[in-house]
This record gives structure tokens, sequence and C-alpha cells, in this order.
């Protein structure tokens, strides 16, 4: 699943778990898939950014890479 889908969805998530009509069950369920997507999110940007600092230190100096949070 690509980042933006994986982001969509997790906001679908949320949307659902602050609905009042929801089961605990479901809400679990919901809980555990949205802890799965953010790792999974996190993981894709932190892979990211090892990219982009490896395309910046192949051009030999001639870019800057400032750190970013993206906590």
């Amino acid at each position: 699943m690509k980042i933006e889908e994986s982001l969509t969805r997790l906001g679908e998530i949320t949307k659902r778990l602050e609905a009042e009509d929801l089961l605990l069950e479901e809400a679990l369920t919901l809980f555990e898939e949205g802890v799965a997507l953010a790792a999974q999110v996190r993981s894709d940007l932190d892979q990211a950014r090892l990219r982009i600092r490896k395309v910046i230190e192949t051009s030999q100096g001639t870019l800057s890479l400032e750190d970013f949070d993206l906590s």
C-alpha cells in the first residue's frame, strides 16, 4: 500500500474510532490496523529519508540537507 493510501485509511480509521456507536471488538480491530499502518508509514518515510540522503551525498556536496523531524 502506498503512503498516501495508508494515510487515507488512517483517516478513515480515526473517524470510525471517534464514532459513538462503535462496538469494543470493532474498535480494537481498527486500533490494531491503525497501529500497523502507522508503523508502516513511519518505515516508508524513514526509507524515503535515506534515499534523499543518498541522492544528496552522491551529488558531491553540491546540495545540503537540513535535518527535519517527522515526529
